[in-house]
């Protein structure tokens, strides 16, 4: 692969985040870049699900998952990949196609099969960027998901040194 595609995100909560977009997504992009001048529209304002949360070294729990809305994108070239960004997941939806759909078409695409608080974050992350409804409760219990991963991973972390 000539090129890793960095994505720069908003969650519904207002944070930005940079994220790597999938392996599997790569090829597709990559061929865009070849091939069309606008090959990043694709992207932009795309609805894409992400960890919100660091992956354990145990594999498990898997982080908390959330769908932000896709601001910019940018290929780099593979060999100067940043490595301290996380993948985006595979699960993503167009501008073109999300804006003209239901938030339970949008929401049938992307739950996929995250655990059940992931599947309630999404669910009000799509209702935020289709309708304009506020995340703030399910997010909150989304941050302290989050924070009890960051423990996690500290702890598995610490394990490792001993």
């Amino acid at each position: 692969m000539a090129h890793v595609f960095k994505v720069h995100v908003m969650l519904s909560w207002g944070e930005q985040r940079d994220y790597l977009v999938a392996n599997d997504v790569e090829p597709g992009l990559e061929h865009r870049l070849a091939t069309r001048e606008n090959w990043q529209e694709v992207m932009r304002e795309a609805l894409i699900n992400v960890p919100v949360a660091p992956y354990l070294p145990s594999g498990t729990p898997l982080p908390p998952m959330a769908t932000a809305k896709v601001l910019d994108v940018e290929a780099i070239p593979a060999e100067e990949a940043p490595r301290d960004l996380q993948r985006t997941r595979s699960q993503f939806i167009m501008k073109d196609i999300w804006q003209h759909q239901s938030s339970t078409a949008n929401y049938n695409f992307l739950h996929h099969d995250y655990d059940a608080a992931s599947q309630k974050q999404i669910q009000a992350d799509i209702n935020y960027w289709c309708n304009g409804t506020a995340t703030t409760a399910i997010s909150a219990e989304t941050k302290a998901r989050i924070l009890t991963q960051e423990k996690k991973l500290e702890k598995e972390l610490a394990k490792r040194v001993d």
